[in-house]
């Protein structure tokens, strides 16, 4: 029996020490024997296991991996969550930080019936995109036909287009309203009081916007876009016409 009993105080001496003392983990894997006194929301303090009476060590939260404590329960830190492109810092997506950017941007191919575009955007907080665009009507652009081409000559116009953005790993899908006024130089003449005028008229523009931009280096980018609406046409009279347009757009973001 006096073996026995022996047998177990030993046992339980040498079996106190493996449970006596926290363990502080780093995350380049080195274990701490320590005894922790403080953990707050930055850093923690504790005394080395081996030396209670000896100096007081701090270690900032961001070095730990985990504490286990000698009662068994464990606090890990710094785990590893998956993140959203617009908040992951390896994405090309720039809004990572929900940074303001300003970009230029055109439409070198008039690739659809209304028109080549140049403009500038702004791209906002909370994935906000405002752009801002001239665009330069002519008749001889080859789809011209959204109205009669022979109505006019020439003509310029001004638009705003408000876009939610949705981001992806290397860009972003979009969706918006446009909205654009444009002043044109008619074809067409009339006679009033004697004499022959030239007649101008307005065209003022309505459209459900969306698409996607592709980005690179958080520079550059490329968007393909499709618009359709409606375009209130307005000389000596209202006409209504259906508005469909594409573009695509060449930018640079600073």
């Amino acid at each position: 029996m006096g073996k026995v009993l022996l047998s177990l105080a030993l046992a339980a001496a040498f079996a106190i020490p493996s449970f006596a003392q926290d363990i502080v983990i780093l995350k380049n894997g080195t274990s701490i024997d320590a005894k922790v006194l403080e953990v707050d929301d930055n850093s923690i303090r504790y005394k080395k296991f081996d030396n209670p009476e000896g100096p007081t060590y701090t270690a900032k939260k961001e070095s730990i991996s985990e504490i286990r404590y000698k009662n068994g329960s464990k606090e890990i830190f710094n785990q590893e969550k998956s993140t959203s492109p617009d908040k992951n810092p390896n994405s090309v997506w720039w809004t990572k930080a929900r940074e303001t950017k300003l970009g230029f941007w055109m439409d070198p191919l008039g690739c659809a019936q209304w028109g080549p575009m140049a403009g500038m955007s702004i791209r906002m907080g909370m994935n906000f995109d405002i752009k801002a665009h001239v665009r330069i009507y002519h008749k001889e652009f080859p789809l011209a036909d959204g109205f009669d081409r022979n109505n006019f000559k020439t003509g310029v116009g001004f638009g705003l287009e408000f876009s939610k953005l949705f981001a992806t790993t290397h860009g972003n899908w979009h969706t918006g309203l446009l909205f654009e006024t444009a002043a044109f130089e008619s074809n067409k003449d009339y006679y009033y009081g004697g004499d022959y005028y030239t007649s101008n008229f307005a065209l003022y523009t309505i459209a459900a916007t969306g698409g996607y931009t592709l980005r690179f280096s958080n520079r550059f980018f490329i968007d393909f876009s499709l618009q359709t609406g409606v375009s209130i046409e307005y000389e000596h009279y209202v006409d209504q016409l259906f508005y469909i347009d594409a573009s695509l757009k060449l930018g640079i973001e600073f």
